[in-house]
């Protein structure tokens, strides 16, 4: 087990975590996830997230010389890996993923033996005071970043908001051939936002109950769990994941390179916050807008896709927190190898286990060893935030 500090970029700071299987690097700006690594079956280690091309390294877009092409957004900047956000996705306001965290405590937990860091941020604007307090962890034998956020209103009227968790996965874990799968209940598909310069392939405002029969623009259906070659479209489609638990869960599977990402969060669970939506983002070469290409209209640079979970669509604000009220949300990222090349044809279950959670198709199976339960987060998550407010 390891755990350390590691400069970057200018001023820039991150937390390499890892075990003997898997390492996470989680960078203080914006506390977002630049890596989430696992080994192939040919030795190759793979960094499952993608860094877009025109991922800042200075300060900040306001001091970068070249700001006005970012737009002057923040969260464009930093784009790229695995981040949180709350209460919204607007530079015009202080959030999860535009601002600077303090990394209060970092160490190994006694119990099951692991490696965590503490982190925190805190927003002071008038109507939108709150704070964030964040927790990752990583077992001894398990490939999985454990990760809890409690989200705190500090003001003294209602904060409403909307709080999300996001992966963007890039090649070589995304590829053609690869497959997209959740647990969602039916689907939604979603026109294009006005800040979005592209092309839907799948058609806005239906629903569908499978992604493999989601509804064409052009007639017809398609199975939007398979990546196809690049189709020069962009979709932004959510899933309404089931009432009751205990997970909520949303995987990408590579069969060539036998590789599986798979995100979970608690679902269900009276000790915490349920995301009720899944939301994929399929980027097949379909932005056109700055900075996807290099001019608004341009030739789209980016081949991605993004996948979460969140409480509503773009712009609303379905998460209430009361003065002084806390809620605190779930969020497992597991990323593994797998020998067992029928599972690359797609898997038909997910069973959990006392061991961890396997993916079967008829009688073949593979299995990701996670506290699916967060039990060990749980413990760790209660016995941090006790000390802290002693």
């Amino acid at each position: 087990m390891d755990i350390r500090r590691l400069p970057l970029w200018e001023g820039r700071y991150a937390t390499y975590m890892s075990n003997d299987i898997f390492s996470a690097l989680i960078e203080d700006q914006g506390e977002v996830l630049l890596e989430l690594t696992s080994r192939t079956l040919s030795g190759a280690r793979i960094n499952a997230l993608a860094l877009p091309y025109f991922r800042g390294t200075g300060s900040g877009v306001l001091s970068d010389v070249n700001g006005e092409w970012w737009q002057g957004s923040e969260s464009l900047y930093q784009a790229g890996g695995g981040y949180f956000t709350f209460p919204s996705s607007s530079d015009e306001e202080i959030n999860a993923t535009n601002t600077y965290w303090t990394l209060r405590r970092y160490g190994t937990e006694e119990e099951y033996g692991g490696v965590w860091r503490l982190s925190e941020m805190k927003s002071r604007a008038e109507g939108n005071r709150y704070k964030l307090e964040k927790i990752d962890l990583i077992l001894p034998g398990q490939p999985v970043l454990y990760t809890a956020v409690r989200m705190t209103n500090t003001g003294s009227d209602t904060l409403m908001g909307s709080a999300s968790w996001h992966s963007m996965i890039g090649s070589p874990l995304l590829e053609t051939g690869s497959l997209i799968s959740s647990n969602a209940k039916y689907w939604t598909a979603y026109a294009l936002s006005r800040r979005e310069s592209g092309v839907n392939r799948f058609l806005p405002g239906t629903i569908f109950d499978e992604l493999k029969h989601a509804p064409l623009v052009r007639g017809g259906s398609a199975d939007a769990g398979f990546v196809p070659p690049p189709t020069g479209t962009y979709d932004y489609l959510i899933g309404k994941l089931p009432e009751k638990g205990p997970l909520g869960w949303v995987a990408i599977n590579n069969p060539k390179c036998q590789l599986l990402y798979f995100m979970f969060t608690l679902h269900g669970d009276e000790d915490s916050y349920s995301f009720p939506n899944v939301d994929i983002a399929e980027n097949y070469l379909g932005r056109m807008d700055a900075p996807w290409a290099l001019f608004d209209g341009a030739t789209p640079e980016i081949r991605a896709v993004t996948i979460g979970f969140n409480n509503g669509p773009k712009g609303t604000r379905n998460l209430s927190l009361e003065p002084g009220e806390t809620k605190t949300i779930y969020v497992g990222n597991g990323f593994i190898s797998y020998d067992n090349p029928r599972i690359g044809l797609g898997f038909f279950s997910v069973d959990l286990t006392e061991d961890g959670i396997v993916f079967k198709r008829t009688k073949s199976w593979a299995m990701l060893p996670a506290d699916h339960k967060f039990k060990a987060l749980k413990a760790l998550t209660e016995k941090l935030f006790s000390e802290e407010n002693q």
